[in-house]
């Protein structure tokens, strides 16, 4: 499968789509548009198409669209577009934005000649720009569709339809696993969907009964196939874990998405690799009753050093959505009925556990292999973009820090002097709302930091270690030290009372990112964000509405309550 780093036109399109905010703009399934413009252009990217096509992609929506309406880049922009884009992935993403898309998708063509007024320079599309657009249409709908916890959605019946619209194009060229669903129909995505859940929640024969079936009713899924190979593996038969591993590969290739989104299209690729290499590498026998993708991809370790694993750092599992669900109610009633405690800071049954194994988290492989440009730029920020840590905990010596994000706040100036480090905390899983923060730490030499807890056990934290002196620098979590090291990864509970030190002349600099808790569910995760955001978001209306009702009391100096 092509590699993004072939193309290096596409770090200058998400700088630039992350300097206009696309990381700000929410999406469908509680990501970002950035999320999902870059998921649309790895998919295009996937199906081996024109590279301005791919670009494109990249930038399909940010004029908005008949279902996407939040408008990210102004039309009258379109200069600045296309002279990062290209002129014909500008025109494209123009395109995209105001052509109808009922009659384009259902192949009528005619409709067409009415559309100069609308068009690009008056121009109405050309029948190879149709093509495009129809196949931007695809890739779109192959990136969102999920169910609201992350489960296959139905869209394959429908991207066949779609599909047909193209084999006789001159510029695109269908996706090559399009041909095997020409006699798979709605009813048979419905069935297959069921099947595979239906096997996730079941054991032993039915287990593999039910997968069987999925992965029979539709023949372009890898995802049946992974768990087929795993269940061969926890059985002991080598040979056929082997066999449907292979089978899942050559699906996952071709298809290039994921059928079932609660894993990225790489990690399921990780997964594959893992369940492929041979059994005596298991570090641990296998459970079979696993039934959670995140679950599969923590036991089979896809990212795994294995010498990084410690004692304690079994897989944390998560609830599905319904249980999400329902464990989320009782977090909010207690909102409003626990009068003992800080509201919102205690989130119900959380299996805590001071350390975790960071390979378990998506965002720490980006931030170990990009560490060199995420290192430069944090050395390269001035001491002005620090300031001295504030929060009430004891400490000697001296403390300082520098925020990317504060608790829902986005610190524009020191993002956007870090480009790399930011493109990773926006398009990987990270806490962006008031639950978590995002800054660096510098500890200066012959520095102590107290014994402490955060607020909260809803996150986790992680440090990549920037610059780790010798000697005598440690952070103690629970009854536990560890060092830091530098481009690695260190990942606590912050709700464990844990202390730090850097006994050194030399001063320790680390990127601290919080983590949602790898016990919460996908749809909790989502649900608490759009908690956050509600609360934020109305607290500034507050503020607003208060400063100006100030003001017409004649006390301009008053903006708030105290």
């Amino acid at each position: 499968m092509p590699s993004h780093n072939g193309d290096p036109n596409r770090a200058g399109l998400v700088d630039f789509l992350s300097s206009a905010g696309a990381a700000r703009l929410s999406h469908a399934g509680g990501r970002t548009l950035l999320d999902h413009l870059v998921g649309t252009y790895s998919i295009v990217r996937r199906w081996a198409q024109p590279t301005w096509l791919q670009h494109a992609a990249l930038i399909h929506s940010v004029y908005a669209t008949e279902a996407y309406e939040r408008q990210l880049i102004s039309p009258a922009r379109r200069d600045e577009v296309a002279a990062v884009a290209g002129e014909q992935a500008e025109r494209l993403a123009y395109l995209f934005c105001v052509t109808p898309r009922r009659p384009l998708l259902a192949g009528t063509h005619l409709w067409a000649r009415g559309l100069p007024s609308r068009s690009p320079g008056g121009e109405p599309p050309t029948r190879n720009e149709l093509d495009a657009l129809v196949l931007l249409h695809m890739a779109n709908l192959a990136e969102q569709a999920r169910a609201v916890d992350g489960s296959p959605g139905r869209w394959l019946a429908r991207l066949y339809s779609l599909a047909e619209l193209l084999v006789d194009s001159e510029v695109v060229t269908p996706p090559q696993f399009a041909g095997q669903l020409a006699l798979f129909e709605e009813a048979d995505e419905a069935l297959t969907r069921t099947a595979y859940l239906d096997a996730l929640g079941a054991e032993g024969e039915a287990r593999a009964d039910a997968l069987a079936r999925a992965a029979a009713l539709c023949p372009v899924v890898p995802e049946p196939c992974v768990w087929l190979a795993y269940v061969s593996r926890c059985r002991g038969d080598g040979d056929a874990a082997r066999s449907w591993a292979a089978q899942a590969r050559r699906r996952s290739s071709a298809l290039g998405t994921a059928w079932d989104k609660r894993l990225s299209f790489d990690e399921w690729v990780e997964v594959i690799d893992a369940v492929s290499r041979p059994a005596d590498d298991d570090p641990s026998p296998l459970e079979g009753s696993i039934s959670h993708p995140r679950a599969l991809s923590g036991v089979l370790a896809p990212h795994g050093a294995p010498d990084r694993r410690t004692a304690g750092s079994a897989t944390i599992v998560p609830p599905d959505a319904a249980a999400g669900r329902k464990r989320f109610q009782r977090y909010v009633d207690a909102l409003a009925h626990d009068v003992t405690r800080r509201p919102g800071l205690v989130y119900p049954d959380l299996v805590s556990r001071p350390w975790h194994n960071p390979e378990a988290f998506p965002l720490v492989a980006f931030l170990e292999s990009h560490f060199d440009e995420i290192r430069g730029e944090i050395l390269a920020l001035q001491d002005g973009r620090f300031h001295r840590e504030s929060e009430r905990i004891g400490r000697t010596g001296n403390w300082d820090v520098a925020f990317l994000y504060e608790r829902g706040r986005r610190h524009e100036e020191v993002c956007a002097a870090c480009p790399v480090t930011t493109r990773g905390v926006e398009t990987h899983p990270a806490i962006r709302t008031m639950a978590g923060m995002i800054y660096v730490s510098r500890m200066r030499g012959q520095t102590h930091i107290e014994a402490h807890r955060g607020p909260t056990n809803m996150r986790v934290r992680c440090h990549l270690g920037l610059e780790v002196p010798d000697g005598d620098c440690a952070i103690r979590v629970g009854d536990q030290t560890r060092r830091w090291t530098e481009g690695r990864c260190l990942v606590f509970d912050d709700y464990f009372v844990h202390e730090a030190w850097n006994h050194t002349d030399r001063d320790r600099l680390v990127l601290i990112v919080d983590l949602w808790h790898p016990g919460l569910s996908d749809t909790e995760v989502i649900l608490l964000e759009g908690l956050h955001t509600y609360t934020r978001v109305h607290a500034e209306r507050l503020v607003r509405y208060w400063s100006a009702n100030a003001q017409a009391a004649g006390q301009p100096g008053r903006d708030a309550p105290g």
